[in-house]
Parts: structure tokens; C-alpha cells; sequence
């Protein structure tokens, strides 16, 4: 690649730099996250593709080396690349960073990279963020599926007398892998972390489980119309106020949530349970539209405040890859990829 190029499988300070400054999104939401520094060191298998010059970092490409399934974690780019110099300039750093990027993916995908070999490159794009989808779609690709933005709120949640925090993965392996293997893009290396909370019966027997972190947002806007709105005025707002903090939002995020028998009842007593024992008010879930649990509970779940107000935001699946995917397969999703 050319030199302003380079390749590196830990951080730098410039990195950091970078992706602490950027606020994501364009037409819908907008948001800065606060935990960059402690995510990026959770990153599995991270491989960061930097555009530097004159010891600036101006671009950031991070993958997440998943075996053969890439997730792109970060595509960043600074104000400097879009906004300083002369137009004929920028162009040419613009096109010769297309050019390198379209590249290092054809290469990947043709198994001739040096990382071994690739089956696809993933990431997640907000619909209405037309330069992603624009840039995605130039490089090559293709939207394969669609994830729920999913809020659940209680101003008060309540507690659950048989609500247990584990930290053993292999308590609740066997219950996850059999619900989630046969997912497209399942990986268990963020998913194997703890915390886990469970739900037993009274035979012992676990009938709900969910890996959960914690995440913090600064929101500069909300979707929707009166998403600018919203956001100024939600700290006068009584109940709306408890729930969301626009300065520091501050929210639980689960993935590989199993419920027996799909049952909305348990799901809500999870979800409750969690908000209560982590003394938070939302939670933000991603999960695909497609998947068994989601289709059955979404309509029987009173979701809470935020979800009747902002109700759910999608979020596109687009995939760079060589082999043919069953489409109506529903797509693993990590809470660590969104956060």
C-alpha cells in the first residue's frame, strides 16, 4: 500500500484521538461514544488500517478478525481530510484512499492476504446515513439484512428474586450455542465475556439468560422528526428525564438473550430484573428483525416510555463477501458492535 498507509494490530495515541472526536451518524441520530478508550482495548483480534500524515491520524479502518468474518468495527475520518487543504488536494487523498481500501478488500476476499484467509467483511449502517450507505455500496457492498433497534424502559424497574449475575461462560454455554449456532456470523468471542444474569426455575433449570454490558452516549440527537427537539428539552421532561440522560446516557445493552418457549412474561422479568440490579432505566437492545424470539415477543411486551415516543430504528446489515448466505438465517449480533 502506499506509505501514508499503515497496519497495526494495537492502538495509538492518534487513533484514539480520532474516534474520541467523532460523532456518528448524519440524517438520523447523532452520537459521541464515551467509552472508546475502554473499547477498543475489548476488541477481538483487532487490525487497525490508518491513514497518517505529518503524525496525524486522519483516517481509521478497525476490523475485528472473526476467523473468516470481518467485522468492521470503526471507519472514522477526521475534519482535516474533508476540510483542510486545497479541492484538488483533497480529491486526490480521497480517491487514493478509495482506491487502497477497494484493494486491501479485493485482495482479502481473493485470499491473498497476508492475514489469512477472508470468507466476508461486515458492518452495521443507519439507513439514513446516505454517505455510509453510498460508501459501502461503492465498495462493493450489499444489504443482507435488517437489526431492531430495540428500547426497553422502566422509571422504577423491579426486582426478580430469582435473578442471578454469573460470571462462568460455561453455565450458560451449552443454553447459548444451541440457540445461536446455527446464526449467520456467530462468534462467541465478545458474547464469552461476563457479566451473564439468569433466571432459574425451581428445579434449577435456567429458563432465560442474557451476556449484558454497560454503555454511555453523549446524544446530540435523537431519530425522527422532533429528534433535535427531543433531545433539548427531555431534561424537563418528568419520567423522560430518569430514563435518559442526553449529556452521559447511560444504558444496559444484552445479546444472546434466550428465553424458553419464547415466553414475553420471562423476557420482561429479565429485562426488569437487569435494569433493577444494574440501577439503570434503559436498555438498548440490537437483535434482527428475524430472529424466532423477536418476532414472537414484540408485540406482547410493553417495551416502555422511549419506545412509544421514538418507537424502533433500523439498522442495515451490509456484507462484503465470496460465498453465497442463506438470507433468511438470522444474523448473530454482538452488543459489543454497537457500543
Amino acid at each position: 500500500m502506499h506509505p501514508i498507509f499503515k497496519f497495526r494490530e494495537k492502538e495509538t495515541q492518534g487513533i484514539l484521538d480520532l474516534l474520541n472526536a467523532v460523532t456518528l451518524g448524519t440524517n438520523g441520530a447523532h452520537y459521541r461514544h464515551l467509552d472508546t478508550n475502554e473499547r477498543i482495548l475489548e476488541a477481538d483480534h483487532p487490525l487497525f488500517l490508518s491513514m497518517e500524515r505529518n503524525g496525524t491520524t486522519l483516517g481509521n479502518v478497525t476490523f475485528c478478525r472473526r476467523e473468516g468474518n470481518w467485522y468492521i468495527r470503526y471507519f472514522a475520518f477526521s475534519n482535516a481530510l474533508q476540510s483542510s487543504g486545497k479541492r484538488a488536494s483533497k480529491s486526490g487523498m480521497k480517491n487514493r484512499l478509495k482506491q487502497e481500501i477497494e484493494r486491501f478488500f479485493e485482495t482479502g476476499l481473493n485470499g491473498k492476504s497476508e492475514w489469512g484467509e477472508i470468507d466476508s467483511f461486515y458492518a452495521y449502517i443507519d439507513p439514513k446515513n446516505e454517505k455510509s450507505l453510498w460508501m459501502s455500496a461503492s465498495f462493493g457492498f450489499k444489504t443482507i439484512g435488517h437489526v431492531a433497534t430495540q428500547t426497553y424502559s422502566r422509571v422504577k424497574p423491579k426486582h426478580s428474586e430469582r435473578l442471578q449475575k454469573i460470571q462462568a461462560w460455561d453455565e450458560v454455554a451449552p443454553i447459548i450455542n444451541a440457540t445461536f449456532q446455527s446464526y449467520r456470523h456467530f462468534a462467541t468471542a465478545q458474547t464469552k465475556k461476563p457479566p451473564f444474569y439468569v433466571l432459574r426455575n425451581l428445579e434449577g433449570e435456567i429458563v432465560a439468560a442474557a451476556k449484558t454490558s454497560i454503555s454511555r452516549w453523549e446524544i446530540h440527537r435523537f431519530p425522527g422528526k422532533l429528534g433535535g427537539v427531543l433531545t433539548k428539552i427531555i431534561p424537563f421532561i418528568p419520567r423522560l428525564n430518569q430514563i435518559v440522560n442526553p449529556k452521559e446516557h447511560a444504558f444496559v445493552v444484552p445479546e444472546a438473550v434466550y428465553i424458553k418457549d419464547n415466553d414475553p412474561e420471562l423476557l420482561n422479568e429479565l429485562f426488569e430484573g437487569i435494569l433493577h440490579q444494574e440501577s439503570k432505566n434503559l436498555i438498548l437492545w440490537w437483535v434482527d428483525e428475524q430472529a424466532p424470539l423477536y418476532i414472537q415477543v414484540k408485540s406482547k411486551m410493553n417495551w416502555g416510555l422511549l419506545h412509544k415516543i421514538i418507537g424502533v430504528h433500523k439498522v442495515n446489515i451490509v456484507e462484503r463477501s465470496r460465498l453465497e448466505n442463506d438470507s433468511s438465517t438470522p444474523f448473530y449480533t454482538s452488543g459489543f458492535d454497537f457500543i
